[in-house]
C-alpha cells in the first residue's frame, strides 16, 4: 500500500487481468528478495518488505503463494514492460473487476487481519484453472 492506502496492481500483458506484482522464485533466492525483484521488474517501483502477510496453499498444483506487504522506496511506474501492460494504484474498495482469481480474497484478508500471517488453502474453479493454468504457480507475491 502507498501512503494513501492504495494497492499497487499490474495489468498482465499475456492475459488482460490485473494482478499483484510477483513471480517465480529463482534458484537460491529468498522469498522477500523475489518480491522486491519482481515488483521492480513488473512495475518500475523499488520497495522494501515490511512483513510477510500470507501463505496460500494451492492443492491443485501442490504449490504455495507467499504474500508480503511492502513500503515504496522510489522509482516510477513503467508505461509498458515485457510482462506488464499497465501499472496503477487502486483504492482497496474500488478494485478492478478483471483480476486474477482469489486476489480480492487475499487483499481482504490482509485488510482484516493486519499484523497476522494468513495461512489457508485456495481453490480455483475448474473453468478458471483451465484459463489460468500456467501462471498460477507463483511465489513471492507483493501487496
Amino acid at each position: 500500500m502507498n501512503q494513501k492506502g492504495y494497492i499497487l496492481l499490474a495489468k498482465r500483458k499475456d492475459y488482460p487481468l490485473w494482478d499483484l506484482p510477483g513471480g517465480t522464485l529463482e534458484k537460491g533466492e529468498e522469498l522477500s528478495a523475489c518480491a522486491i525483484r519482481e515488483t521492480q521488474e513488473e512495475t518500475g517501483y523499488s520497495i522494501s518488505i515490511k512483513q510477510k502477510i500470507g501463505e496460500y496453499y494451492k492443492p491443485q498444483y501442490n504449490d504455495v503463494e507467499h504474500l508480503f506487504s511492502g513500503e515504496l522506496e522510489g522509482g516510477s511506474p513503467i508505461n509498458e514492460g515485457p510482462e506488464t501492460e499497465e501499472v496503477r494504484w487502486f483504492h482497496p474498495r474500488k478494485l478492478p473487476l478483471n483480476m486474477i482469481p482469489n486476489r480480492r480474497k487475499q487483499i481482504k484478508n490482509y485488510l482484516t487481519c493486519r499484523g497476522e500471517v494468513v495461512k489457508t488453502s485456495l481453490r480455483v474453479s475448474p473453468a478458471k484453472i483451465f484459463f489460468y493454468k500456467g501462471f498460477l504457480r507463483v511465489f513471492g507475491r507483493f501487496l
